[in-house]
């Protein structure tokens, strides 16, 4: 773990964090919680005491519906003025071999953060704070689970790994907006898509609810599924590789190039019809259960002996 990342404060440059548009949320609501409640299923008894103890709770019976909400809130708090806004991904071009040398400055991407809080948490450490007290609160402790839940959930994104010139597919207009009429704003991005309604479309073969989607993606890897663990590089590597195939090359997407962070010039629109996101149903379910599986195991590990202490 760099040094940077053991002091007791998160040190931002706030005006750079402002500057640079940056993708949206990972998977939205519903696919993070689904990754939350299937990594609760699959939690020692241990960790589960411990968890219960970060956040607040007497009860085995309300810890997943708790992991589900901590695992969305780094989404609800002001991304800005907390400093966290690239805490949330890792631009890799798509247009070279994947490496992250050069793209993660100052440790400002998805994959040293997953490091942070889970070192942090191993740990024990005190004095974690952002660059503004973040809205909605969360205990110090609880801010820090909620962190890794989210984080590990969001490298498993793949456009939250991928860079075309294009802020990870947000600046890809749809040709065709795609409306909602379950809360979730009509989609008009090419980023947003595949944060909700790839994950809608999935969810649709198991009833339409994220409890019977966890619960049967749960399933199937007790059933057998392999999930190899790796590292949050290897995370960030599997996910590139997915956005390079699934999504820029299966949609017909080009090249674009800016060095500003801005969109690049001349991004045409793209069709997404119901027939590509069933076809990648089965893409998006694994990813789900991996980041589920994988960040389980993560907390088994941390939680295992001295780590997890629940602190004011």
């Amino acid at each position: 773990m760099p040094p940077s990342l053991r002091r007791p404060a998160v040190v931002f440059t706030l005006i750079a964090a402002l500057l640079v548009p940056q993708p949206s949320h990972a998977w939205g609501r519903e696919g993070h919680r689904i990754v939350a409640r299937i990594a609760t299923k699959n939690v020692s008894q241990t960790t589960r005491n411990k968890l219960r103890a970060i956040l607040g709770l007497t009860t085995d019976a309300a810890l997943e519906n708790a992991m589900a909400t901590a695992a969305i809130w780094p989404d609800r708090i002001d991304r800005g003025t907390t400093g966290t806004a690239k805490w949330h991904f890792i631009n890799v071009p798509i247009s070279t071999p994947f490496s992250i040398a050069g793209h993660c400055a100052n440790h400002d991407c998805v994959i040293d953060r997953i490091d942070e809080m889970r070192n942090r948490l191993q740990t024990n450490q005190n004095g974690f704070a952002l660059l503004a007290p973040p809205d909605p609160p969360r205990a110090m402790t609880s801010q820090e689970l909620a962190f890794l839940v989210h984080f590990v959930g969001d490298v498993h994104q793949p456009l939250h790994a991928a860079w075309n010139g294009d802020r990870g597919g947000g600046c890809v207009p749809l040709a065709k907006p795609i409306v909602h009429d379950d809360g979730n704003a009509n989609t008009t991005d090419l980023h947003i898509a595949w944060d909700i309604d790839t994950v809608l479309t999935a969810m649709n073969a198991h009833g339409g609810s994220e409890q019977a989607t966890a619960a049967a993606l749960f399933k199937r890897f007790k059933s057998g599924a392999v999930v190899s663990q790796g590292t949050p590089v290897d995370w960030a590597r599997e996910s590139h590789g997915i956005a390079r195939s699934a999504i820029y090359q299966k949609l017909g997407i080009p090249a674009y190039k800016t060095t500003s962070g801005d969109c690049a010039t001349g991004i045409k629109p793209v069709l997404i019809t119901s027939s590509y996101l069933e076809s990648n149903v089965a893409i998006v379910e694994q990813r789900l259960m991996e980041a589920g599986i994988r960040l389980s195991n993560v907390l088994n590990e941390i939680c295992a002996t001295g780590g997890c202490k629940s602190k004011p």
